[in-house]
């Protein structure tokens, strides 16, 4: 079996992930010019604001990382052959699944059981 048999998975997430590295450059281009909304506290005098602001720009920059980390994961599994099979079941992750979520490591039915038992974790810590 060939280890790249999912080729247009691969193209995908390539495009992905160059697109998501040129809007990474983007803002870091923007905040090095500006600052960002940092700098806006300046001229609004409203720190809540730029807090605000700068706190957003930080939540993007941690999901954009997230993503790229995810399309990288991918890609490693498509180079070593693992790719569409699912990490906890081992059975194969289902091509509509895929389709819609190139970076999927679970098929659905164990992706469900996952975020199920993370709920549990997540409402017993409170």
């Amino acid at each position: 079996m060939p280890k790249n048999k999912f080729p247009e998975f691969c193209a995908l997430l390539q495009a992905q992930r160059k697109q998501l590295l040129n809007e990474v450059r983007e803002k870091i281009a923007a905040s090095g010019e500006g600052l960002g909304f940092v700098n806006q506290s300046k001229i609004t005098d409203d720190d809540g604001l730029a807090d605000a602001a700068a706190e957003m720009e930080v939540a993007m920059v941690i999901r954009e990382s997230q993503e790229l980390q995810d399309i990288e994961a991918a890609l490693a599994r498509i180079a070593d052959g693992s790719y569409g099979s699912c990490r906890d079941c081992g059975e194969e992750i289902g091509q509509a699944r895929l389709k819609a979520y190139p970076t999927a490591e679970r098929c659905l039915p164990c992706q469900e059981k996952n975020e199920h038992l993370r709920s549990q974790v997540h409402t017993h810590r409170l």
